[in-house]
C-alpha cells in the first residue's frame, strides 16, 4: 500500500477515523486530543454546522437545533433543526468534513478514504452515504461493510485465525441499533453471508430504561426535580435535563468496570446511585432479544453455533458485561471483548491483505456466490454547499453541489435471505471407471485404427464406441461409479449396560450441542425390554463417553431439538404408563433437565424441528394409542405450547421431520391409521404447501436431514421385513451417501452441520432388536 488512506466509522453516536501510513503503522484520528468524535450536529445562527464536542457544548443553548445521532435519520430526506429543515446528507458531510480536518493535521493532501457501513443497508442508504463524502471534499472514496472490515480487524491485529471457508459472528452493538452479520472468509475474500439485526434497541436505548430507572427513584424522593427534569420549561431545565443524561450515560458506562456508580442529579445535593445488579435486570431483556437475533441470523446461514470461528463484540455498548456473558450462554462461544469497542471497524477498514492468513479480503457483502469487486470512484471538483452558500472544502479544493457521478456503490445489498449450497442435479459427469481408478491426465488421442477384417468389425465397432466413451471424460451408465460424498466412521459403542452387560438400544434420541453429542433414554434391546433414563454424552474430538445428566422419568420415542440459540429440548414421549406431555430443557451449568411447558397433551413417537420461528411438533401417537395429525407450536416466549392452524395431511406416528431453519419443513413417512405411508408433508411459514412429494416406498421409524449442498435426505425406517438406506430429494445424492453395513430403523440420527451421527436401531430381518453401535460421517464433495 503507497501513501496514506484513511478508515472511518461513521456511527449513530460517535466517529472514529484510523489513519494508516506508508510505513504500514495504524493510528487514531484524533479531535480535541481523543480518538471517538461524537456524531451530534447543531445548526447555528449563521446557518453552519458544528460537529461533535461543539455541537454538545452549542445544544445547551437551544435543543432544538441539535440533533445527537444524524446517521439514525439515514431514512429521512431532511430533518428539522431550530425551524430549518437541513438536507440528511448535509449532516453527514458535517460530521466527515470533520474527520477531514483532523486528518488534514497529518496529511498535506487528502488521502483515500474507506467509509464503512452496515451491512444490512440497501443501494439507497449507501448512496447518501458516498454523497455525504463527495460533499465533505473527499476526493477518492470506497464502502466496505462494517462486520468485513471487522474481520479484517480480527484476523490482522488480534491475531486470531481465521481458516478459509470458516465463518464468525460480528456483533455490533452501537448507540442507535444492534447489527448482527456472519462473515466468512473464501478465497474472493471476505463475504457477509447472512445479516440482520434490530432498529429498536441500541446503547440510547439502554440509557433511556437507565433514566427512567433512576427517575423513579427521584419522583419517590424529589417529586419537583423529576418534573423539572422530565418536561423541562426552561433553558436552564433543558441544560439540566442534558447533563441528567449525560451522567447517567457516564454511570453506565463506570458499571462495566465496577459493581456500583453514583448518579448527579442537577438541582439535588444527594447522589444516587446504581448497581451493576439493577443495571443487568433492566437491560437483560433488551439483552435477550439481541441475542435471539443473533442465532436467527447464524441458523439462516445453515449453520450451528458451534460450527463458528468466533464471536467479535463491537460498538460502545458491547462493553456491558452481561452482553459477552449473554452470547456465551446461549450460542456457547466465547466472544471476543475488546477493550476500545468503538475502534476496531475503523482500523480494519485499512488492514492491507498481506496482514491477512491467507486470500485478502475483496470487501464485499454478498448472499450470493458471484462476489463483485469493490468499486471507488472520483469525486475531485465537487463542492460541499453550506446552508450559507458556496465555500471551500478542507484542503482548499473548490467543490460545488452536483451530485457524484452515478457509479457502482460497493457490495449488494445483504436481505438476510439464507444462505444454502449449490445443489446437486444429477450424476457427475467425470465418474470412474469399473475398477475404481481414477480417469486423470490430458485428453487422449486414438491412433489410427486399420480397418478390420469384415468379420471382426462389428465387435471393432462395439470395442472402439466404449474407448471413446472412457477417453470422452465420462464412462457408460453401466460403467459408472458415482464419487461418495463420504464413508462412515466407527465410534465407540455407546456403554449401554444391564446386569448382563453392554446392550443395544432403539427408540433414542439424538442431538449434538456445544461439540458433545447426546443419546438420549431409549429402550433396550433385550428381554426385558426396558426404557432408559440414562442419557449419554460423547466428546466428538476425543471420542469418549461420559453419563449425562439422567432424566426426570425412564422414556423412549422421545424428540430432541436443539435451537439456534443453543438450548436442548426433549418432548414427550413414551413412558411407563404411556404417552407423557412434559417437555424439558437441558441446563448445562446445573446439570439437569428442567421443565418448559408442556404439549396440550401427551405424545410419542411424534417428529419435532426448529423451523426459524420456533419449535414444531408434528404427529405422534396419543393416549388411545392412536396415530393423530395434529400439530403443536412452542410459544414465542419459549414456554407452553399452542395448536398450529394447520394438520398433517393424514395421522401418523413414527415419522421424521427435518427443517432449513428458515421457514420450510419436511414432516416424512411413518405409520397411519392405513399402515405405513410415502407421505411428503411441507410445511412453509407454517402453512401446508401444495407441493405434496413422496418417498418411493412407504417407511417408518427413519430419519431425515438436511445436508447443505445435498438438501433433504432420508436415512433408515422400514416397511415390515424391508429395512431401508437413503433416500434424497435430489437426483443423484443418494448413491453417493455411504450405506450403514447393516440399514436399521429406531436409529437416533442427528447432525453438526454436515455431519451425520446415527446410533442404535433394530433390524428385524436380522433378528436384531437394537445395537450398541455409534457412527458418523461428513457430506462433502470429494
Amino acid at each position: 500500500m503507497t501513501g496514506h488512506v484513511v478508515g472511518i466509522d461513521l456511527g449513530t453516536s460517535n466517529t472514529v477515523a484510523v489513519i494508516r501510513s506508508p510505513d504500514g503503522r495504524r493510528r487514531p484520528v484524533l479531535f480535541d486530543g481523543a480518538p471517538i468524535l461524537p456524531s451530534a450536529v447543531y445548526l447555528q445562527d449563521n446557518g453552519q454546522l458544528a460537529v461533535g464536542r461543539d455541537a454538545q457544548r452549542l445544544a445547551q443553548l437551544d435543543p432544538a437545533r441539535y440533533e445527537p445521532n444524524p446517521k439514525r435519520r439515514i431514512d429521512e430526506t431532511t430533518v428539522l433543526l431550530g425551524g430549518t429543515e437541513v438536507p440528511t446528507r448535509e449532516m453527514l458531510a458535517a460530521v466527515l468534513r470533520a474527520v477531514a480536518a483532523g486528518v488534514a493535521e497529518i496529511t498535506r493532501t487528502p488521502p483515500p478514504a474507506v467509509l464503512t457501513y452496515p451491512a444490512s443497508w440497501a443501494h439507497t442508504r449507501r448512496s447518501l452515504l458516498q454523497e455525504a463524502a463527495a460533499l465533505a471534499g473527499w476526493r477518492q472514496v470506497s464502502l466496505v461493510p462494517e462486520p468485513v472490515a471487522a474481520a479484517r480487524y480480527f484476523i490482522s491485529a488480534l491475531n486470531h485465525p481465521l481458516p478459509l471457508g470458516a465463518a464468525m459472528v460480528v456483533y455490533d452493538f452501537g448507540g442507535g441499533t444492534v447489527d448482527i452479520a456472519v462473515v466468512r472468509h473464501s478465497p474472493e475474500g471476505f463475504t457477509v453471508i447472512g445479516a440482520g439485526g434490530l432498529e429498536d434497541v441500541g446503547g440510547l436505548d439502554l440509557d433511556a430504561t437507565l433514566v427512567e430507572h433512576v427517575g423513579g427513584l427521584l419522583r419517590r424522593s424529589d417529586p419537583m426535580a423529576w418534573q423539572r427534569l422530565h418536561q423541562p420549561h426552561t433553558a436552564q431545565d433543558r441544560r439540566d435535563r442534558r447533563l441528567f443524561w449525560e451522567d447517567v450515560r457516564g454511570a453506565k458506562e463506570m458499571l462495566s468496570r465496577t459493581a456500583a456508580a453514583p448518579v448527579s442529579v442537577p438541582g439535588v445535593e444527594a447522589a444516587l446511585h446504581l448497581t451493576r445488579d439493577e443495571l443487568e435486570a433492566l437491560v437483560e431483556p433488551m439483552l435477550r432479544q439481541t441475542v435471539a437475533e443473533t442465532a436467527r441470523v447464524v441458523a439462516s446461514c445453515r449453520l450451528a453455533p458451534n460450527q463458528l470461528a468466533g464471536i467479535m463484540l463491537t460498538g460502545g455498548s458491547s462493553r456491558v458485561p452481561l452482553v459477552a456473558r449473554m452470547l456465551h450462554r446461549s450460542l456457547g462461544v466465547v466472544p471476543t471483548v475488546l477493550e476500545q469497542p468503538e475502534l476496531p471497524v475503523a482500523e480494519g477498514a485499512v488492514v492491507h491483505p498481506s496482514e491477512l492468513s491467507a486470500a485478502p479480503a475483496t470487501g464485499t457483502a454478498s448472499v450470493a456466490r458471484t462476489l463483485p469487486q469493490q468499486t471507488t470512484y472520483q469525486t475531485e471538483g465537487y463542492r460541499a454547499q453550506q446552508l450559507t452558500g458556496a465555500t471551500t472544502g478542507v484542503y482548499g479544493a473548490p467543490v460545488s453541489p452536483a451530485s457524484p457521478p452515478d457509479a457502482p456503490v460497493s457490495g449488494v445489498p445483504v436481505s438476510g435471505v439464507p444462505v444454502s449450497g449449490v445443489p446437486v442435479s444429477g450424476m457427475p459427469v467425470s465418474g470412474s471407471p469399473m475398477s475404481g481408478a481414477p480417469v486423470s491426465g490430458p485428453p487422449v488421442s486414438a491412433p489410427p485404427v486399420p480397418v478390420p477384417a469384415p468379420g471382426r468389425r462389428r465387435l471393432a465397432l462395439v470395442a472402439a464406441a466404449v474407448v471413446l466413451l472412457l477417453v470422452a471424460g465420462g464412462t457408460a451408465w453401466w460403467l459408472t461409479r458415482p464419487d461418495p460424498l463420504g464413508s462412515w466412521e466407527t465410534l465407540p459403542d455407546v456403554p449401554t449396560t444391564t446386569g448382563g452387560g453392554p446392550v443395544g438400544i432403539e427408540g433414542a434420541a439424538a442431538a449434538v450441542l456445544g461439540g458433545k453429542l447426546y443419546v438420549i433414554g431409549g429402550f433396550t434391546a433385550d428381554d426385558p425390554r426396558t426404557r432408559l433414563d440414562t442419557v449419554w454424552v460423547l466428546d466428538t474430538a476425543t471420542k469418549t463417553w461420559t453419563e449425562g445428566p439422567r432424566l426426570q422419568q425412564a422414556v423412549s420415542q422421545t424428540a430432541a431439538v436443539v435451537t439456534p440459540s443453543g438450548e436442548l429440548f426433549i418432548i414427550g414421549g413414551w413412558a411407563k404408563d404411556g404417552p407423557i406431555p412434559n417437555v424439558y430443557r437441558l441446563d448445562p451449568a446445573a446439570g439437569k433437565w428442567v421443565g418448559a411447558g408442556a404439549l396440550p397433551v401427551p405424545r410419542q413417537a411424534g417428529a419435532a424441528v426448529f423451523d426459524g420461528k420456533g419449535i414444531v411438533y408434528a404427529g405422534g401417537k396419543d393416549s388411545n394409542g392412536q396415530p393423530t395429525a395434529t400439530i403443536f407450536v412452542q410459544q414465542p416466549t419459549g414456554d407452553g405450547w399452542g395448536v398450529a392452524d394447520v394438520s398433517l395431511r393424514q395421522p401418523r406416528e413414527k415419522l421424521a421431520g427435518a427443517s432449513d431453519g428458515a421457514g420450510t419443513s419436511w414432516f416424512i413417512g411413518g405409520n397411519g391409521t392405513g399402515g405405513t405411508t410415502s407421505d411428503i408433508d411441507v410445511l412453509v411459514e407454517r402453512k401446508l404447501a401444495d407441493d405434496h412429494p413422496k418417498l418411493p416406498e412407504p417407511r417408518q421409524g427413519a430419519s431425515a436431514v438436511r445436508l447443505e449442498g445435498f438438501g433433504l435426505c432420508v436415512l433408515g425406517g422400514n416397511n415390515d421385513e424391508k429395512v431401508f438406506q437413503w433416500w434424497c430429494q435430489q437426483d443423484g445424492v443418494a448413491e453417493r451417501l455411504p450405506e450403514l453395513a447393516v440399514p436399521r430403523a429406531g436409529m437416533a440420527v442427528t447432525t453438526s452441520g454436515n455431519t451425520v451421527y446415527a446410533v442404535g436401531g433394530y433390524n428385524t430381518a436380522k433378528n436384531s432388536n437394537g445395537t450398541t453401535a455409534a457412527e458418523r460421517f461428513t457430506a462433502h464433495e470429494s
